[in-house]
Order: C-alpha cells, then structure tokens, then sequence
C-alpha cells in the first residue's frame, strides 16, 4: 500500500495557492509584484510602486504613513503577501564551519551570531541556510547525522541570518494594521537568486542598486558564495564602480576566484550609461537582468521590480524556495 505523507494528504482536499504578492519596502519606493501560477507557469499580473514616507525603517518614522500608502498599493483581493526586511535591520555572514550534525551546527551558530550582534540570542530570530547543498536550511529545527563530504571536502559554507524579534513583530504588525497578512519573511538576496542565479553558470555577481544602498550577492555555479551590502546608489551612481571593485577584489584575493559576469537591477535610470561605465572600468561583462518570467497584459519588466517578483515566485513550487 502506497504510503502518504500527512502535507500531501491534505493537498488533495484544500485548494492549491495560485496568487502571490512580493512587496518590497524600500527608503525610496514601494515595489510590488503580483503573480499568478496558471497551468502551472507563474506569471506576473501586475506591477505597482509608490513612495515611500521620509524616513521610513529609520528608528522613529510615521508607522501610520506607511499603513496607508500599503493600503493604496496592495490588492485588497489578496491579503497575503511575501516582504523582505531591509539589510540595515539584518545581521547577514557566510561563515565556514566544519561539517557537523544539524544539531551541533545550530549550537555553532548561535555562538556565532553573538559575535556580531551584542543583543541576547533571545531576542533575535536566528536562520542559516547550508550554501553547499540543494535545498532549504531546516534552522536548525531537525537534529540527524552530520553530511557526508566528499573527497577533499572538509568545511562547509553556511549564511547565518539574525533579525531582532522586535524588528519582526513591527513588520507584522504594520501589515495586520493594513488588513493584510505576512505569509513569509525573506531576503533581498534569496528573491534575486530566484530571478538570476538558479541556473546562472561560473562566476557571477548580481548587484541590485538601491536609493542609497546596493546589494552585492556572488554566484558560482548558481550558488550563493558571498553577499555585502555596498554603501552606494543611485543617489551616488560614480561609487558604485568603486564599491563594486573593492569586493571584487576581496573575492578574488580570498578565493581565487574571478567573476565573468555583472547582472544589474533595481534603480537604474541611465543603464547604457552605467552599464558602459563598468564594462570600461572593471572590464567585465555587465548587462541588466531579464527574470525569466512571462508578463501578462500591459505589464512589461522593470529592472526596479526584481526584488519584489523574486519575493512574489518563493511560494511558487519549483521556483527555488530558500
């Protein structure tokens, strides 16, 4: 007799999510994508942006002021959306540790973590995902066998994830007061990973250019191996080069590794104009990204969306949850 598990007993009974909303909070603007998986195939329906109130995410801005511009930007039609929290809010390492049981790596990264953030591991939501291996990192939740490693490999690279528990409970509550729900908490980094990195081969950098800040994620192969959060955007486009170089050479000199290709997205006003600038100054090939995505209606891609489409496709079964 065929044995089935309890999740897809119950899926044969409750009806399959098929709408999905990414938004994305960002100091500037308000990003959001919806989605919608039909015949299988996830295709984004509409796209929306508004600015942000000033000083939003800052320590005392009008909470209210955001409640009500989600109100005009949110599809009342779907009350769950996927957000991401901002990286000035989170504590983002790769770290390299032994390989080791689930259980003896959540202990070892807890220890971590107080390297870097002075308050109480209590207080903090702690995550690690394992970089090396396909799949989502269970948090530590399970215990079993430490992973076997293969010939030569003695240390595994592991992204740990720290985020004040008040930090969550405010994004939350924000979101209830909409009239909304937060159905997942995730990364800039993990929603440009869905749109540009799953299958991406070599080296590559994606680079994701904020109001102020930029995101920096590097690929190998199509997976993670180092992120930073630049100190430069589009406020400040001539840094970008600057920043961009100074990690690159970090990389190289750390792991021997040269990158082979630079996908842009996010606020990119002149992108000819940038896009010529890097291919001339760090002499590597820059283009900006393209999700592979369909589009539906009037609706065409705007490099400034990426992160909200990545958060929108993370439910999306078979669209690289992480």
């Amino acid at each position: 007799m065929e044995r089935v598990s309890m999740k897809n007993f119950f899926r044969r009974f409750l009806p399959e999510k098929k709408h999905f909303t990414g938004v994305d909070i960002g100091i500037d603007q308000i990003k959001v994508a919806e989605l919608e998986v039909v015949d299988g195939t996830p295709e984004v329906t509409a796209l929306r942006m508004r600015p942000s109130p000033p000083g939003v995410w800052s320590d005392s801005f009008d909470e209210e002021g955001l409640v009500q511009v989600l109100k005009e930007v949110l599809n009342p039609d779907c009350r769950e959306v996927i957000t991401c929290i901002g990286s000035e809010k989170t504590v983002c390492r790769i770290v390299r540790f032994p390989r080791m049981s689930e259980k003896e790596l959540w202990s070892a990264v807890k220890l971590e973590v107080q390297k870097y953030v002075p308050t109480p591991a209590g207080q903090l939501v702690i995550r690690y995902v394992r970089l090396d291996r396909a799949g989502e990192g269970d948090g530590g939740k399970r215990t079993g066998k430490p992973a076997e490693a293969g010939v030569g490999q003695r240390l595994q690279d592991v992204l740990l994830l720290a985020v004040p528990l008040a930090t969550v409970y405010q994004y939350h509550g924000i979101f209830s007061r909409t009239g909304f729900t937060v159905a997942a908490l995730d990364l800039q980094a993990f929603a440009l990973w869905r749109i540009f990195g799953r299958n991406t081969p070599g080296n590559t950098a994606m680079v994701d250019i904020g109001a102020k800040t930029s995101h920096f994620v590097l690929l190998r192969d199509g997976q993670i191996r180092f992120l930073r959060l630049l100190p430069a955007g589009s406020e400040n486009l001539a840094e970008i080069t600057k920043e961009l170089r100074r990690s690159l050479d970090y990389y190289s000199t750390h792991e021997k590794i040269s990158v082979e290709k630079i996908i842009l997205s996010g606020g990119i006003s002149n992108p000819g104009d940038l896009i010529e600038n890097l291919n001339g100054n760090l002499r590597i090939d820059t283009e900006v990204g393209v999700p592979d995505v369909d589009f539906t209606g009037d609706e065409l891609y705007d490099p400034a969306y990426a992160v909200s489409v990545g958060l929108a496709l993370r439910e999306v079964a078979g669209s690289g949850r992480v």
